[in-house]
């Protein structure tokens, strides 16, 4: 018994010793963000960035995939590289909740509602490795109620209406952004459509049929053999139009058009032809960039609207996913006739179609492929060309000063640090290149030439310079629903070329 004790002092007193700043230690500034998960390891790196050597300590929840619901960061700022701090070297306290994405980065903050951030206080964090640390947010206590300082979000607030309404909030009124927040770019993401292997396989042999694509492109994963949907196509089947895969048309080997299915000599069909989609619920960032560049929604008035309801008989059937986690386990469960997921109860098998942005999948370990779209690949480079358009630009907000619950200056000058530099080219540049290249090309993010960013010289893309010459702006008002338009403040002073051609 006196062992036992002896041991666990031993450990209390190795976990105290772990930290860099006592967990307990109150914080000269503290920061609770909320919202979309695509600017979490953007943020992160910033931080370790930030952070006066050796004062850093980095907690994550211990859900199987650690920190996807929360994150903090805790350490001494150094104040040389933030302007406006009035303290030197402040203690820094950054909470980041993701659980439930882009919509807890919006109506909250903007409504002022209290939502559950996670604390590192609470005895609730262990040592994972080297100031790195797993908390539990399961246990009372282990999670607090706050309004966010600020929100993140896949696109603008004023999109987050009609059918991208989270469930439990009422519509975003554009007035009120306009009156209480500011609002601000972050970065651009590309996104992608991605469908289920089996589909791109048979999509591939479609092509091969019409001489399109080489003999030997089934199940190649490379850019060559990568094959396309339309926009048109993309927005019919999204919105629930195509029913069943037969409905498609397409090229035998023999030259006649027959029904998909039938069509085929190599790729087997599916067990059931029913069209599936694996969405993202209302109030997801992914699944709001989807209808407004596909659906035009809520772009327009009377925009085609996504399917909602699934239809398991007649089809399609559709699954409203809560995160992109989610959309993997989705697509691999049709692909593979599984159920982890629990939305393929008969286990059968399905061609389905999904939302990712291309930060997803590229060791292509899921049961899942991106197709081009209008015959493009969705890299990095036919994005910043100007040619790839399924992509928007990341939204920071927070209220302006005056309003309830603005940031004071310290935590004002912390956030605006965060927005400009968070996704500036030096770390989106290590990012794409280490975690989202794919057999195709290069996915995940370029920097904003609105955020001050300068493309280099010629626009010729540079993956080491990965900036967005083209902007969502118009009148000075970031809005996705915009048509982008090349930003002459994206070139150098000494440089009179615009887009490349």
């Amino acid at each position: 018994m006196i062992f036992k004790k002896l041991g666990i002092l031993a450990a209390a007193c190795f976990a105290a010793s772990a930290y860099a700043l006592p967990p307990t230690e109150t914080p000269d500034v503290e920061i609770f963000m909320s919202g979309a998960s695509a600017q979490d390891n953007n943020i992160e790196a910033l931080f370790r960035q930030l952070c006066v050597a050796g004062t850093l300590d980095i907690f994550r929840d211990n859900s199987p995939s650690p920190g996807s619901a929360h994150r903090a960061f805790f350490c001494n700022v150094d104040s040389a590289q933030v302007t406006g701090l009035s303290l030197t070297n402040p203690k820094v306290l950054f909470h980041k909740r993701s659980a439930g994405g882009s919509a807890q980065g919006v109506n909250p903050v903007i409504d002022g509602v209290l939502i559950d951030a996670m604390v590192i206080n609470n005895n609730n964090c262990t040592l994972a490795s080297a100031n790195e640390f797993l908390c539990t947010i399961s246990n009372a206590g282990d999670l607090i109620e706050v309004v966010s300082t600020a929100g993140v979000s896949d696109v603008n607030p004023e999109l987050f209406v009609g059918v991208n309404t989270p469930a439990g909030f009422n519509p975003v009124d554009p007035q009120a952004v306009l009156n209480t927040m500011d609002v601000r770019g972050a970065a651009a993401l590309v996104f992608g459509i991605p469908v289920t292997t089996s589909l791109r396989d048979a999509l591939q042999e479609a092509r091969i049929n019409a001489a399109q694509m080489p003999a030997n492109c089934i199940g190649d994963d490379t850019k060559r053999c990568m094959p396309s949907l339309s926009r048109y196509q993309i927005a019919t089947l999204f919105s629930g139009q195509i029913k069943n895969w037969d409905q498609m048309i397409i090229r035998n080997a023999a030259g006649q058009f027959v029904p998909f299915t039938q069509a085929l000599a190599t790729v087997p069909a599916p067990a059931n032809d029913l069209v599936a989609l694996c969405r993202r619920i209302d109030g997801s960032g992914t699944q709001a960039q989807l209808n407004a560049k596909f659906l035009n929604n809520p772009c327009t008035a009377s925009a085609v609207a996504p399917a909602l309801v699934s239809d398991a008989v007649n089809g399609p059937v559709v699954v409203l996913n809560s995160g992109s986690g989610n959309v993997d386990v989705c697509l691999n469960d049709f692909n593979n006739g599984a159920n982890a997921g629990g939305s393929n109860p008969s286990l059968q098998t399905f061609w389905a179609l999904g939302i990712q942005s291309t930060e997803k999948n590229a060791d292509i370990a899921l049961d899942y492929r991106f197709v081009r779209v209008d015959g493009l690949p969705p890299t990095l480079k036919n994005a910043a060309r100007g040619t790839y358009s399924d992509w928007v630009e990341l939204t920071y907000q927070w209220k302006k000063p005056g309003q309830p619950n603005a940031p004071d200056a310290n935590q004002l000058a912390i956030l605006e640090k965060i927005a400009v530099d968070a996704g500036g080219p030096e770390i989106l540049a290590a990012l794409n290149q280490s975690e989202f290249k794919h057999p195709w090309g290069a996915g995940g993010y370029l920097a904003l030439s609105t955020n001050g960013h300068k493309t280099t010289a010629g626009r010729i893309f540079d993956q080491n310079n990965p900036v967005m010459p083209y902007t969502h702006k118009a009148g000075g008002s970031l809005n996705n629903c915009n048509v982008p338009v090349f930003d002459l403040n994206a070139v150098d002073t000494n440089d009179n070329s615009a887009f490349q051609l």
